[in-house]
């Protein structure tokens, strides 16, 4: 009788011993599998430049602009899109600034694949400068010295997909821009973009 309830006792305690066993085994790869990065997600960084022409109804200015460029996952590129700020905000977000509005644009790598972007979706900004660096008083372009002649922009990404590998690929990150607006190279600009893309489960990298 009493080896029948010892072994008992054993045989509970070694079942306790199991589950706790399991229970912390499995919490443990839960953790460390919540911690491993996930292998689609990439750094994503470009140079770019090109020129753009403008559209302006009352505040609103819409550039329409093409570029070429470097990007990582898609090599050699060339990009089209609209660019769009609010010049009624002028001085608002910071001086001599303006708001920039959702936008969008699309990158296509030399095969024919592309990343399609929203810009400006969180947040946007354009200043501007005259023709010594400083900070610009007014909205007057080019001309005399004191008027805008170049501005810079910085501006967040969301990737909303693509084609070819990139097809339901996301991601966000920054756009910087030095814009110039004047003779002799007027309505130029080069940049850089720097964040992350998530490729789709089904795409691989």
């Amino acid at each position: 009788m009493t080896k029948t309830i010892f072994g008992k006792k054993l045989l509970m305690l070694a079942t306790i011993t199991v589950l706790v066993t399991g229970l912390t085994l499995a919490a443990t790869l839960d953790d460390a599998e919540a911690k491993k990065p996930n292998p689609k997600t990439k750094p994503f960084k470009g140079t770019f430049s090109g020129s753009f022409t403008t559209l302006v109804a009352e505040a609103i200015v819409t550039s329409t602009a093409t570029s070429s460029g470097i990007y990582s996952h898609l090599g050699s590129s060339t990009s089209a899109g609209t660019f769009v700020v609010d010049l009624a905000t002028f001085g608002d977000p910071a001086p001599g600034c303006v708001d920039v509005l959702p936008s969008a644009s699309t990158t296509t790598a030399a095969n024919g694949d592309d990343v399609t972007f929203d810009l400006g979706t969180v947040s946007g900004i354009q200043c501007f400068f005259d023709s010594t660096g400083a900070v610009a008083t007014g909205l007057a372009f080019c001309g005399a010295a004191t008027n805008i002649h170049t501005s810079t922009v910085v501006t967040d990404y969301d990737i909303t997909g693509g084609d070819g590998r990139f097809v339901g690929a996301t991601g966000s990150g920054t756009v910087s821009s030095a814009i110039n607006h004047c003779a002799p190279n007027g309505n130029t600009f080069t940049g850089t973009l720097s964040g992350d893309i998530k490729y789709a489960a089904s795409n691989k990298s």
